[in-house]
């Protein structure tokens, strides 16, 4: 099923059923859509065509639990409610003939869910379609030529390297095991992504930044997987009250961006078929790309082995602390009221970070294979996590230790900052760009009606510069 957006675009008057990006001045090539069905195949639903290197494509849609599926749909579609559209990728000759900029043509989606009772700060396009999944698959003359299959996710990325001009089928399933809501709609694109020229040889680094804060809450959280919710009415997990001694726990998303030329990618080994004790630690190294293909690892730190919940955490990933503020938003004091150390268990590729702009790599790292040894001979078990370039993980305020605890704080303005790479272990290609403040309002305070409200990000000239707590 389609909810088709009328755009009228290009150089005459042209009614489709895509956007298209604004035109610069300095880009002249021509916008191409297509709103009719192929004659070629019956089950086409519409097309779109992609003819530009510098623009990106866009449609929407909707894939229900209600759908029919298609009768001559490829294998990762049978039987299963799936959207279809056809590309035609009409590029200029030459497009990908340099072979010192290799590229190709990158098909993504994105999809929003319901953010609950939670009402989200100014200028978020949307969240929290985290229980729901679509997957993408794309071919061409019947072949498999790209894919982005996954859960735990909210945008699929796939990629076709120099492809051929010609008519390519993209295919979005529904997930009949996983998803929660009886439809999920999506926004779609096509455009030219290349990868940076090959020569001179050097190193592409990772840039991690935060985004603003979708959800912070005092709710109860859930989250099943890992342990059992917690009682009626407390905002805090069972474990970090054992830990921690947590009574009152502020609860917030966390996303974190990378905007760097190449992933950051962190791997550790440990003993096959062992089950290391609680706090174990191991040694991390982080593998640094290069412009031809190459690849260098160094040391990055380190994991420690979480007994309760079974997994990893990578101890010099982000943390959080919670600042006093008047009610612009301007820090007080040199010092947190509170802190706490967030350490990521499973680095994922959840959503891509700037929909629609160029240098997104496809979707590479998945959860929760994060959290199982990527490869293993018997004797050492690989384990390998990462961020790919133009997308953000996500860490959602109900799953463990996503938390300060607030016992004792007033009412009143705070901010509450957010540092990824708090020791300055990740190589990255910008080291002042890894903190953000989010402006809060905390009200009835240690009451059944406690409440916070978000009241936006705080630029740095305002709050006198994020803070980069290093060893």
């Amino acid at each position: 099923m389609r909810t088709w957006s009328l755009a009228i675009i290009g150089l005459g008057t042209l009614v489709g059923c895509v956007q298209a990006a604004p035109e610069s001045e300095s880009e002249s090539e021509e916008v191409g859509e297509e709103a009719v069905a192929s004659s070629e195949e019956a089950i086409v639903d519409a097309s779109v065509k992609l003819k530009q290197k510098n623009h990106a494509v866009f449609w929407d849609g909707t894939v229900s639990a209600s759908d029919t599926p298609h009768a001559n749909a490829p294998p990762e579609c049978s039987g299963i409610p799936c959207d279809h559209v056809r590309l035609k990728i009409e590029l200029p000759n030459g497009t990908f003939q340099n072979p010192n900029k290799p590229g190709g043509v990158q098909v993504a989606l994105r999809w929003f869910g319901n953010p609950g009772p939670h009402e989200l700060p100014p200028d978020v396009p949307g969240c929290c379609g985290e229980f729901d999944t679509l997957h993408l698959w794309v071919y061409k003359d019947g072949d498999l030529v790209a894919a982005s299959p996954g859960i735990i996710a909210v945008s699929q990325s796939a990629f076709i390297p120099s492809p051929e001009n010609g008519w390519y089928d993209v295919w979005i399933a529904w997930d009949p095991s996983y998803n929660v809501a009886p439809f999920v709609d999506y926004e779609a694109l096509a455009d030219v992504e290349f990868s940076p020229k090959t020569t001179p040889v050097r190193r592409l680094l990772p840039d991690l930044e935060f985004r603003g804060t979708e959800r912070i809450t005092f709710d109860t959280p859930s989250f099943p997987i890992f342990e059992p919710d917690p009682p009626p009415g407390s905002s805090c997990f069972q474990s970090e009250m054992d830990e921690d001694g947590a009574q009152n726990c502020l609860r917030f998303d966390q996303i974190i961006a990378n905007v760097g030329a190449a992933p950051v990618e962190i791997g550790w080994s440990s003993p096959t078929g062992t089950v290391p004790d609680d706090d174990d630690t191991f040694p991390v190294t982080q593998t640094v790309y290069y412009s031809n293909g190459s690849t260098q690892s160094q040391e990055a730190g380190e994991v420690e082995f979480h007994g309760v919940h079974g997994h990893y955490h990578y101890s010099s990933f982000a943390n959080a602390a919670l600042w006093q503020s008047n009610a612009n938003g301007a820090r007080i004091g040199n010092a947190p009221l509170r802190g706490a150390q967030k350490v990521s268990f499973c680095m994922a590729d959840i959503r891509i970070d700037a929909w629609g702009e160029k240098g997104d790599g496809p979707r590479k790292y998945y959860a929760p294979d994060c959290l199982f040894p990527a490869s293993s001979d018997g004797v050492t078990d690989e384990y390998r996590q990462g961020i790919s370039n133009g997308w953000a993980d996500v860490y959602d305020w109900y799953i463990p230790d996503q938390y300060i605890e607030v016992t004792g704080i007033p009412g009143g303005h705070y901010l509450l900052e957010f540092c990824a790479d708090p020791f300055n272990e990740i190589e990255e290609d910008e080291e002042d760009n890894n903190c953000i403040a989010n402006h809060i309002f905390l009200s009835n305070m240690g009451t059944p009606s406690q409440h916070v409200q978000v009241l936006g990000i705080v630029d740095d000239d305002d709050d006198g510069g994020c803070h980069h707590h290093n060893h």
